[in-house]
């Protein structure tokens, strides 16, 4: 097992490139699953694929499209469609009698982490992805994909919020998201009570149920994230995710697609419990919600709240259709967004060094 953070994923792609002998591999994002692509290390899996009735909404042109294609080609499934609610401590809301309701703004959303922050606690994580939720697809680029998108002023916006934020201690500033190295697993500050809320995809959902490393004595609230304006539809901040690939050193890709198949239906049961939910439809709302909270499902959660958010029909997950220097435009903006989160950079330099430097990249790799 490679863990899936920047360590493990350079593990990965050094392990590829030099001839272990691994048959498939799971990847979690278009910067990831575009670079292995362009380094030619998996497989057109496109008539894999096409023959497989069931699979109809991953193939070539499927509708809706719900995988990464590159110049035609399918070279990646997905086994999870997980969508991304915001995870709260409900003692730390009774105790500031706060109620949150379904249907709440981003201004909503930043009046509560205000009344939960205090002297060494803080309302939330991070802040909601307003470029997401609004653009959704895509949203990194252009119509067309020639050229980056970051002059859009959502993104200034949703920058400043999470700068304002961390100015006014209500968000964990980036000095100890950094220190920590909570970037990808920060289940702790929330099952220590250091935040108060955390937005999240539900694979998170495992640490809160792994009582044994994570104790903790107050149950998980589960809302949708907020949104911008009342009365607009917004994309889910969810994924679709778990992306299976067949390598090209595999000298058993027949069978490889094989638990391919059977990951995609049968298996993904035994996914569910650690917080994949299945991209397909088929399973019981039942069975993934009772798989999901796991056995004491009472005790950690508000049972309720935790069905109506995660099982909420309508929901939209963006899929991106744009790739290009997808592993190069994450590179550049996780730099930036360190700098300008850390107080190096205005809002203002940071849009502006974002589209410049995403543009560039683009140009450099069309």
């Amino acid at each position: 097992r490679y863990v899936n953070d920047e360590t493990g994923n350079l593990k990965v792609d050094t392990s590829l490139q030099g001839g272990v002998e691994i048959d498939i591999v799971v990847s979690y994002s278009a910067s990831d699953v575009a670079k292995r692509v362009g380094a030619g290390l998996f497989v057109d899996i496109s008539g894999r694929i096409a023959a497989e009735s069931q699979f109809a909404p991953f193939a070539v042109g499927g509708k809706p499209q719900s995988n990464y294609i590159f110049g035609g080609k399918a070279y990646t499934i997905p086994a999870a469609a997980t969508p991304s609610p915001v995870m709260m401590n409900q003692s730390m809301l009774d105790a500031k009698k706060i109620t949150v309701p379904d249907a709440w703004t981003t201004d909503d959303f930043r009046g509560v982490c205000k009344k939960l922050s205090g002297s060494n606690t803080f309302g939330t994580f991070t802040t909601p992805d307003l470029a997401r939720q609004t653009l959704g697809p895509n949203d990194t680029y252009k119509a067309g994909g020639k050229a980056s998108n970051y002059d859009d002023p959502v993104f200034s916006t949703s920058m400043q919020l999470n700068v304002d934020m961390i100015k006014d201690r209500s968000a964990l500033p980036e000095t100890q998201i950094l220190a920590q190295k909570l970037q990808v697993y920060p289940q702790s500050v929330f099952l220590t009570g250091k935040v108060g809320m955390l937005i999240n995809t539900a694979y998170l959902l495992r640490y809160i149920n792994d009582t044994k490393n994570y104790p903790h004595d107050f149950k998980t609230l589960i809302k949708p994230v907020p949104v911008p304006a009342k009365n607009k539809k917004y994309w889910d901040l969810g994924a679709y995710g778990d992306f299976l690939a067949i390598t090209k050193r595999s000298k058993n890709q027949d069978a490889a697609w094989t638990l391919i198949k059977w990951w995609m239906t049968e298996g993904a049961q035994y996914m569910v419990q650690g917080g994949r939910l299945p991209s397909m439809a088929g399973m019981p709302q039942d069975a993934i919600m009772s798989a999901l909270l796991g056995q004491d499902a009472a005790k950690l959660y508000d049972v309720d709240s935790a069905t109506a958010t995660i099982l909420a029909p309508g929901k939209k997950i963006p899929l991106d259709t744009i790739t290009t220097a997808a592993a190069e435009m994450s590179t550049i903006t996780t730099s930036l967004n360190q700098q300008c989160l850390l107080g190096k950079m205005s809002v203002a330099d940071w849009a502006k060094q974002s589209k410049q430097q995403c543009d560039a990249a683009i140009k450099k790799n069309s």
